[in-house]
């Protein structure tokens, strides 16, 4: 029994001949295949359908062509949900060589079966409230003796709980970046005057771009830390000028004050008498002596800051 090989056989018999006797072939394919009897009747009104739209597509110009915007229709759904169904049963696994059948037998591309599919299949896990990859999921369990390697230790429930969400979690994300990508290839492959290789050129030049900006923005950070740093070293040295020359200051005020005092003493001495003069000369000089060592330890201390 193969209902894949009936349909394909049916649907080249259509575009080979008139609709007159068709119903008999219909039958025999049926009957040839190991078919129940009825079992090819919705695929064939659906494939006259898809002759139909083949024959008005034939007959517009190139230019038309281009334009039309070709919708799913409710049979072909249907057609594509109900064939499938069927394929699996048959022990046909592989659901994109079955995506590939539905194209050919519905004259439409790859991109567009399989970008309808899932997002069928999406929208109604979330009307359920389950995820997209469980409704994919089959379960298929062999018996004990059977089984090829026993294990030893059993898994906790936990870690059981762990691994289940980490693959899910992956394999949503997987399904979720396929249906944008396949939804993004097939809507610019149906749109007027796109190019899906100019658009990933362009995407990948605005990604080369935004690296250098961003390398441009770092690279600047880097010079305003360095002038930043320089800034602050220069203050700080501007500070240590600025304390050194409030010190130097102060010091020229007190050795001012010291000479005035000493010049008003001088002065007084002066004007003294020989005898006076004689008996203050010794403690005149020790002032000064004192002054002038005071002055050098200070300037000494100055150079060492």
């Amino acid at each position: 029994m193969s209902l894949k090989t009936a349909i394909f056989q049916m649907k080249q018999a259509l575009m080979d001949r008139e609709l007159d006797g068709m119903e008999q072939v219909v039958r025999e394919l049926e009957a040839t295949n190991g078919l129940q009897t009825g079992a090819l009747t919705s695929y064939y009104q659906q494939l006259l359908m898809v002759k139909k739209n083949s024959v008005e597509l034939a007959n517009q110009t190139n230019d038309e062509v281009k334009k039309i915007n070709r919708k799913w229709t409710k049979q072909e759904m249907e057609f594509m949900f109900q064939y499938i169904k069927a394929r699996q049963d048959e022990g046909a696994l592989n659901i994109t060589e079955i995506l590939e059948e539905i194209a050919q037998l519905l004259n439409r591309g790859y991109q567009s079966v399989n970008y309808k599919y899932y997002t069928i299949v999406k929208n109604n896990a979330k009307k359920q409230n389950l995820k997209p990859t469980q409704t994919a999921i089959k379960f298929a369990t062999i018996a004990d003796d059977i089984v090829p390697v026993v294990a030893t230790e059993f898994i906790t429930r936990q870690e059981a709980n762990l691994n289940t969400e980490v693959y899910s979690a992956s394999s949503s994300q997987a399904d979720g970046l396929l249906d944008i990508l396949s939804g993004l290839i097939t809507n610019i492959g149906q749109l007027p005057g796109m190019n899906l290789n100019h658009l990933l050129k362009s995407l990948f030049e605005l990604t080369n771009l935004a690296l250098q900006n961003q390398a441009a923005v770092q690279q600047i950070n880097n010079i305003e830390l360095e002038m930043n740093q320089e800034r602050q070293m220069l203050q700080d040295r501007l500070n240590k000028a600025e304390k050194q020359l409030a010190r130097e200051k102060e010091r020229n005020q007190k050795l001012t004050d010291s000479l005035s005092l000493l010049a008003n003493e001088i002065e007084a001495f002066n004007n003294m008498t020989d005898a006076a003069k004689i008996q203050n000369l010794k403690a005149f000089n020790q002032r000064l002596n004192r002054l002038i060592h005071k002055d050098e330890q200070q300037q000494q201390i100055s150079q060492l800051i």
